[in-house]
């Protein structure tokens, strides 16, 4: 029988073997709290575990989306909504990118449904879009993008065509069979 130092309760068998003060529920209802009450780690720690599971770059950390974030006042990098999501410029899916500084902006919710795996430059510029985006945000994203990434704004764009045009495969390689 061990005693939780949180909740004082006296409980056998409800204690990770790691963990000898606090009980299962306690160390749970603590992380859900701090999920809650944390939104920007929760997003940047799942996008990192995207790039991850690609096998991407993911060194975002939540102290820099947070700084993202204000650095468009918590609001989308292209329009005025603040239902915002981290939105990743070059997609995951090209295999090229990660979830970097250099990568992500946020978005608006509905505006990131829209774009999923495409490239951006091209997307921006749909007529259905180009309608709902702000002609001085973008010129500020793409200068804080091309900024961040340490290239002119003409490079950056040409770089994302590179990661297009290159993308690499999700699949590894068959090694064929020796006979």
């Amino acid at each position: 029988m061990k005693r939780c130092t949180l909740c004082w309760e006296t409980r056998q068998d409800e204690f990770h073997t790691y963990q000898k003060t606090r009980c299962k529920q306690c160390i749970r209802n603590k992380q859900l709290a701090f999920n809650r009450a944390n939104p920007e780690y929760l997003k940047a720690k799942n996008q990192r575990r995207r790039a991850r599971k690609l096998a991407l770059q993911n060194d975002l950390t939540p102290q820099q989306w947070k700084a993202i974030l204000d650095r468009f006042d918590g609001k989308c990098a292209l329009t005025d909504s603040s239902d915002v999501v981290l939105e990743h410029i070059i997609p995951l899916e090209n295999m090229c990118g990660g979830t970097t500084i250099g990568n992500v902006t946020p978005m608006d919710a509905t505006l990131n449904l829209s774009k999923r795996d495409r490239n951006f430059v091209d997307w921006v510029f749909e007529p259905e879009i180009e309608a709902k985006v702000d002609p001085d945000k973008l010129d500020n994203l793409l200068d804080y993008l091309a900024e961040v990434n340490g290239l002119t704004i003409e490079k950056y764009l040409d770089f994302v065509y590179w990661c297009e045009r290159n993308e690499r495969s999700k699949k590894p390689k068959r090694i064929p069979a020796q006979a």
